[in-house]
């Protein structure tokens, strides 16, 4: 185990979602599960429902202790440069139904509700320059992970976050955590050492929207420019 800094350029700078921190242990357990989970992977609710949490085995140090603990792996350092909001649209094509048979009955397509329901959704876009994590890890491991992700964020299948090239070497500091004082990641609120941050409810660890996951932590100040 040793410091790492881990760099991702993306093809066009756009990451859709509204949180700037993506963290990098989030994505490479998505990586993970893909490789060695895929059946949980593309139905990712039946092994949770059934109470059966499979836990990542990142190439991170494990922090914290009993169920506080979290993967010496930082949130995206770098701030996006701009922001924007396009919208994504959902609707039956009309000209389909000719293709329906609704029996004997008049019969028609409901866009109002259920399955076909039209949608006009907004998407937040953000805008980097590159994004930057700390951690502390086996380096080759991590090199090898962060080389099967292709796009990070909302609606890869659209083109955004596109992966162009991923950079992965040491470091001269542990940053995974704190730097100069400041959170780098989302510490639970206990970490006294921490001299600047916000609290806020949060998770600790991947999947970090699962509510057992989530602490009152201080989470880092990152500035937009």
């Amino acid at each position: 185990m040793q410091p790492i800094k881990i760099i991702c350029c993306l093809s066009d700078g756009r990451i859709a979602g509204t949180d700037p921190f993506f963290p990098l242990d989030s994505i490479l357990a998505a990586g993970w599960m893909r490789r060695h989970h895929p059946d949980a992977y593309y139905n990712a609710s039946s092994h949770m429902l059934a109470g059966e949490m499979i836990i990542p085995e990142l190439p991170f140090e494990r922090r914290g202790t009993g169920d506080d603990w979290y993967w010496a792996c930082s949130f995206n350092t770098e701030p996006p440069r701009h922001e924007y909001v396009m919208h994504w649209h959902k609707r039956f094509d009309d000209h389909l139904e000719k293709y329906l048979d609704f029996g004997d009955r008049r019969g028609k397509i409901n866009v109002k509700s259920s399955k076909y329901k039209a949608y006009r959704m907004p998407l937040v876009v953000q805008l980097f320059n590159r994004l930057v994590w700390y951690a502390v890890g086996d380096l080759e491991a991590v090199r090898d992970l962060c080389s099967g992700i292709t796009h990070i964020g909302k609606k890869a299948s659209q083109g955004l976050g596109a992966v162009d090239w991923w950079g992965v070497g040491p470091w001269s500091e542990d940053w995974s955590e704190l730097r100069e004082g400041k959170a780098t990641r989302a510490i639970p609120v206990e970490a006294e050492k921490v001299k600047a941050g916000r609290a806020a409810l949060y998770g600790i660890r991947p999947p970090y929207w699962y509510s057992d996951h989530q602490r009152v932590c201080i989470v880092p100040e990152l500035s937009k420019t």
